[in-house]
């Protein structure tokens, strides 16, 4: 755990900015992942037409196989309710299927069928162009050190817990008002 800034500390204050300009990069690059004109131009590039969130539960079946919905609700961090929306648009348009766990009856797995793994390939490879592409003037060094630290944040963001809206970022106490 690291220790909260002190006010008295020189390098406080550009600590604190430097802060500030990775969490605004960050709500930058959320709101470009999530803007339906970016997922519009994905899908139009991808030849699909399926929602954000089935993007996500397709790319996660590729990854992990046959899921309950649980696990697959859990391994993507939504809601149980819409995991079952979507799997149920996927499933009328025939890129999953259900079927039953061979160890346990009781269970029902989804899986990709051939056309949900087309999809998922066509959307990887737009993808993996278009990071190609944006990251192809950057040198070795700098993408191992973007790559790296890309990694250790991601980790940090998952370890650490929301602290209560009363506390000042900047003392690690309570805030003035």
């Amino acid at each position: 755990m690291s220790v909260p800034l002190q006010p008295d500390d020189p390098k406080s204050a550009d600590t604190v900015a430097a802060q500030r300009q990775v969490q605004s990069a960050v709500e930058r690059l959320l709101r470009l992942q999530q803007s339906r004109r970016v997922h519009g131009e994905l899908m139009n590039a991808a030849r699909a037409q399926v929602s954000q969130p089935a993007v996500v539960l397709l790319s996660r079946l590729q990854a992990d196989g046959g899921l309950t919905i649980g696990e697959l609700a859990r391994r993507t961090h939504m809601d149980m309710s819409l995991v079952s929306r979507e799997l149920r648009k996927l499933e009328a348009e025939a890129l999953v299927t259900r079927t039953t766990d061979a160890n346990d009856g009781r269970v029902t797995r989804v899986g990709l069928t051939p056309k949900g793994r087309g999809i998922v390939r066509r959307l990887r490879n737009v993808r993996d162009r278009h990071i190609f592409e944006v990251l192809s003037s950057w040198s070795p060094e700098e993408l191992v050190a973007l790559g790296g630290l890309m990694s250790r944040f991601v980790d940090d963001l998952q370890s650490v817990r929301y602290q209560d809206a009363e506390t000042d970022p900047g003392s690690g106490g309570p805030s003035a008002g």
